[in-house]
């Protein structure tokens, strides 16, 4: 299950909506790094890795609508960006031996300019854990599959070195990436998850909750990501909580973080979702979201009826509900209500964050919730569905690992304080 939930996400990057729908292409099938990466920091965390009084980390929208952080890596620092992936299993970045890699916005890192760095030695156990390890000048290195549609391989070196982001320091483990088939990530140098997974920065530095709130897309103003004891909620009554599905410690979905989508209602209209797909995962890598296929095609009647406008007869890709916005209120289009915990939480998302202005123009507005049956992926894949970026804007979300919980509050994201 894991590795199929891996590579639903992974498809998630297969097109990136700008304002401007510009698409790129970018996957990354991380499963032989990130086992390495598992054993090679079990014993290795720092003792100080979360400062006492929590960390805040400004985060921004980058202009192919990424969520994205900026932070060093190395001794002394070398300045870095990367993806911040709520569901992601791994920390990763481009280095300077780099030979066919997308183009980034900051100098790739320098390993051999950190006295820091420490790539894994051949032999170890963590190189011998990586089905597809090789070895060059007593280095560990991997290849990694891209996505099939993509084509191509990945190559890296699995190594250690100092982090900072926000106000936290740690050794972490991070993929150091040397060859890429992704085409593009829009200026970010890498990808830093959040995930349950042990190589995730969260695992690694031994954080127990975490919170985050993004700003509206074109708002200009950063986001916040609270690492620690900074992560708390404003509280007075606005917040709710739901659990993280049940997993077995053999399950994969262990690593994410499931929650229960008991159902949807556009305005009035009730949306069942099937028993065999009513999981969903709250993440910040796709910008959209993708419900299991039955109840995307109830949402997209229902948005069709109460918005009264003809749709296009040819919606822009990867759209497939597109209408024209001379005319079109938002007035008109419904609120989007998410329940969970037998609705006893639920997520309110109103049409801005889910009816976006695409095209050179602005002329057209789409709709920002695809079906999972766009992702063309195995059936199980399917009946998981996924809540964009895009659909979590002015809400504060706290996931509490140790609770096991997610829980959120309506908020204005932009003057949020540690």
């Amino acid at each position: 299950m894991g590795r199929l939930v891996t590579t639903l996400l992974v498809l998630c990057l297969i097109y990136v909506t700008t304002c401007s729908l510009s698409t790129r292409t970018a996957a990354f099938r991380a499963h032989d790094l990130r086992r390495g990466l598992e054993q090679a920091m079990r014993g290795r965390l720092l003792a100080d890795a979360t400062p006492a009084g929590g960390s805040a980390v400004p985060i921004h929208w980058s202009r192919h609508l990424y969520n994205v952080a900026n932070f060093t890596i190395g001794t002394p620092p070398q300045p870095a960006s990367a993806i911040i992936d709520v569901a992601g299993e791994l920390v990763w970045t481009q280095c300077s031996m780099c030979s066919r890699c997308f183009k980034q916005d900051l100098p790739l890192f320098v390993p051999n300019a950190s006295s820091t760095f420490r790539p894994e030695p051949c032999g170890t156990d963590a190189c011998k854990s990586i089905p597809t390890s090789n070895c060059s000048s007593n280095m560990c290195t991997y290849e990694g599959t891209i996505n099939s549609k993509l084509g191509g391989h990945t190559l890296g070196i699995v190594a250690t070195d100092t982090f900072a982001i926000g106000t936290a320091t740690a050794s972490l483990g991070f993929g150091c990436v040397v060859a890429s088939g992704i085409d593009t990530m829009g200026g970010p140098s890498g990808l830093i998850g959040l995930g349950r997974a042990p190589s995730s920065l969260v695992s690694q530095m031994n954080i127990t909750k975490f919170s985050y709130c993004l700003t509206p897309h074109d708002s200009g103003k950063n986001s916040r990501l609270l690492l620690g004891s900074s992560a708390k909620l404003a509280g007075g009554g606005n917040s709710t909580t739901t659990p993280f599905v049940k997993t077995s410690p053999g399950d994969d979905m262990s690593q994410y973080y499931p929650i229960q989508l008991d159902g949807i209602k556009a305005g009035d209209a009730a949306i069942a979702l099937p028993p065999s797909g009513n999981t969903v995962l709250v993440q910040t890598l796709a910008p959209m979201s993708f419900l299991v296929d039955s109840a995307y095609q109830a949402l997209k009647k229902e948005v069709t009826k109460a918005v009264g406008a003809a749709p296009t007869a040819t919606p822009l890709q990867p759209f497939d509900l597109c209408f024209p916005k001379a005319g079109l209120s938002n007035a008109s289009a419904p609120d989007l209500v998410f329940t969970f915990q037998q609705g006893a939480a639920a997520l309110t998302v109103p049409p801005p964050k889910y009816l976006i202005d695409v095209g050179e123009e602005k002329g057209t507005v789409c709709m920002a919730i695809l079906s999972t049956s766009w992702l063309n992926t195995t059936a199980l894949d399917e009946n998981l569905n996924i809540l964009g970026s895009l659909q979590q804007e002015n809400t504060h979300f706290l996931l509490d690992l140790e609770k096991k919980t997610l829980s959120f509050e309506p908020a204005d994201c932009s003057s949020l304080i540690s």
